[in-house]
């Protein structure tokens, strides 16, 4: 169970892209109906699916709410691929792909409402807090508190960190 990042604090905010999602089984489905649909596409660009708000933490280290370390997420079509992406974010607002996943057609089956795509943020972002819990092996308050240090000086442990999560980390695979 996690300690820091819960359900409520996951939003999946539903782009028209989402839709089609939804409905595809798979990804020679999704593009078909993504061809046929109103969605102007260029495979060079990224797309936003089901973004989702930012996790902030830390704010005890910092004087001004604005500044702060925080955690962000979603699916997104890039290259023609869905991918799920854990995005980090400096107290200066400067944010960075950590962890990108490429969903399989088996995988986009299982989206059927956004409350699926909702759920499977939770399931990998708390995936992601029990690696910093690992990691820092400290109480909650003082891991995000290395994490977020770690952030700062971009001197991450992160295959330790990414280490809980049961999805692979193909980001090497987009390049």
């Amino acid at each position: 169970m996690t300690k820091f990042i819960n359900k409520e604090k996951i939003f999946a905010n539903a782009t028209k892209l989402a839709g089609i999602l939804l409905e595809s089984e798979n990804y020679s489905d999704f593009h078909e109906r993504l061809s046929k649909s109103d969605i102007e596409y260029n495979e060079i660009k990224t797309y936003e699916v089901v973004p989702s708000g930012f996790i902030d933490f830390n704010h005890h280290l910092y004087e001004d709410i604005n500044h702060m370390n925080s955690i962000s997420t979603g699916l997104y079509l890039e290259k023609s691929f869905i991918t799920f992406n854990i995005f980090i974010w400096t107290s200066r607002g400067e944010g960075f792909v950590i962890f990108k996943h490429i969903l399989r057609g088996e995988e986009i089956n299982k989206l059927k409402s956004i409350e699926d795509v909702k759920e499977y943020l939770f399931t990998h972002l708390n995936e992601l807090e029990q690696g910093i819990m690992k990691t820092y092996n400290k109480d909650m308050e003082k891991s995000l508190e290395d994490f977020g240090h770690g952030i700062e000086s971009k001197k991450l442990p992160l295959p330790n960190i990414l280490g809980c999560m049961s999805i692979e980390n193909n980001l090497q695979d987009l390049r």
